[in-house]
């Protein structure tokens, strides 16, 4: 089965990206479209990285940080799309990616610690530095994001902005519990955590997807 590792990371890499061409082309270009069109973007950077890794083998650290370099600004930029579309546009939102450029900068000065341990067809798994402080500021803007999309959507009283809402947290939620709870409950998911969180985000991307069709400025 050695020669299939990957082969769920080059499917899911293709079809991210021909939702990122079909909503270059058909979505409206406002300014949470274009947020939202770099998160599938980053989760199908992730996946082309991962099938460089585990299908043809390109396993040297370089590869693996611009993997992790994708990644890292997942959540905060999720979450600071969260704040435009609750209509929070301060300017300190903006600080959110303050623990991601200290990763992405603190990275490449121990680049050689990271290592691939292990590639199956459906993920990989990765060693790096400072994992449980990462693991932390990954997962806190994520809650954060779902907290507010929650208290939003019980707010809003337009149906269609209510639907958009609804569309945009449960992207999220059906992606990261089932997602967390095999985690937990496998162990040997347990260290695969990254890559297998972004297997499930391909439900976050079809959701995405959605939304940014339907998102669309009110005449």
């Amino acid at each position: 089965m050695e020669k299939f590792d990957g082969i769920v990371s080059l499917l899911i890499a293709c079809i991210e990206l021909l939702f990122v061409i079909n909503l270059l082309i058909f979505a409206e270009k406002n300014s949470v479209n274009k947020l939202v069109i770099a998160l599938i973007g980053l989760l199908f950077g992730y996946q082309f990285f991962e099938t460089l890794i585990c299908t043809f083998k390109l396993q040297n650290q370089f590869i693996i940080y611009l993997a992790f370099f994708g990644i890292t600004f997942m959540p905060p930029l999720g979450f600071y799309t969260v704040q435009k579309i609750v209509g929070n546009n301060s300017k300190n939102n903006i600080l959110i990616f303050i623990p991601a450029l200290f990763f992405i900068s603190y990275y490449p000065f121990v680049i050689d610690q990271f290592a691939v341990t292990k590639c199956t067809v459906l993920y990989a798994s990765y060693h790096y530095p400072l994992g449980q402080l990462y693991a932390v500021f990954y997962y806190l803007p994520i809650l954060f994001l779902m907290v507010l999309l929650n208290k939003k959507w019980g707010a809003e009283t337009s149906p269609r902005k209510k639907s958009l809402i609804r569309t945009f947290f449960f992207g999220y939620l059906f992606t990261f519990i089932p997602a967390m709870i095999i985690a937990l409950t496998v162990p040997s998911f347990i260290n695969a955590v990254e890559s297998l969180l972004c297997k499930m985000a391909f439900i976050l991307a079809s959701f995405l997807t959605y939304f940014c069709l339907k998102n669309k400025t009110e005449k």
